[in-house]
């Protein structure tokens, strides 16, 4: 299996697709009455600034995407966020997210950022695989979180 990444505004063809897997894995949050999917990722189609969004391609299918954020969780006082991160099920553990990770910290580095911070409450364990530094632990949404943090 072959994993590219790239930016989202380079690949706006996957839009739909992206909807339908925020919609899936996220409907807590993506429903009628909730958030808009497109509305998010159509504000990640950017190069330049944030947010920008990232995709991840195995064998040229799309399997997952993140984004670079001024935010995340609500929380502002650090920036740039990795946030949105979110790989196809049936493909988690195989390198897509070290790959998302990856691009991120390039992205933040190329927008003149030295480090990117994250929140996981779910994948504290790809963080760290990543060598991310756990800066803290913090409750948000009556959930905990790490706060991690890389050299961009």
């Amino acid at each position: 299996m072959i994993i590219t990444t790239g930016l989202l505004i380079d690949h706006d063809e996957v839009m739909s697709a992206l909807v339908d897997l925020f919609e899936s894995e996220w409907a807590d949050w993506y429903n009628p009455r909730g958030a808009s999917a497109r509305a998010d990722l159509t504000e990640r189609l950017e190069r330049n600034r944030l947010p920008l969004g990232i995709v991840a391609f195995a064998d040229g299918h799309l399997v997952g995407t993140c984004a670079l954020t001024a935010m995340s969780g609500g929380l502002t006082e650090r920036s740039p966020w990795l946030s949105g991160l979110l790989v196809e099920p049936a493909l988690r553990r195989h390198g897509v997210g070290l790959a998302l990770l990856e691009r991120a910290k390039v992205e933040a580095r190329r927008l003149g950022f030295s480090r990117l911070h994250a929140l996981a409450a779910e994948a504290r364990g790809l963080f760290e695989r990543a060598g991310w530094r756990l800066a803290e632990n913090v409750e948000v949404g009556g959930k905990l979180h790490g706060t991690y943090v890389a050299a961009g």
